[in-house]
């Protein structure tokens, strides 16, 4: 009798709608791309500033706390800009 075990290393991303306060401008969108695509769990960011909003692709979940957590990162921004 032989067993066969298939086990699929491709990780499932999963996408999820955040809300963002505090962008005021492209500059603002752009700042905030930069520091949510440094988190090593994120494949993809697409900002909004129009609808306030991010569109974040992950491996795995991220807690929003954690988001902030990468947000806050640069120190000239910290606190400027809230993900809920």
């Amino acid at each position: 009798m032989q067993l066969c075990v298939i086990i699929n290393l491709k990780p499932k991303i999963m996408t999820h709608t955040y809300s963002i306060t505090g962008m005021q401008c492209t500059g603002c969108a752009g700042h905030v791309k930069d520091q949510i695509e440094n988190h090593p769990d994120v494949t993809l960011v697409d900002v909004s500033l129009k609808q306030n909003e991010a569109e974040i692709s992950m491996n795995q979940l991220i807690t929003i706390a954690e988001l902030q957590r990468f947000l806050d990162q640069d120190s000239k921004y910290s606190g400027r800009y809230s993900i809920s």
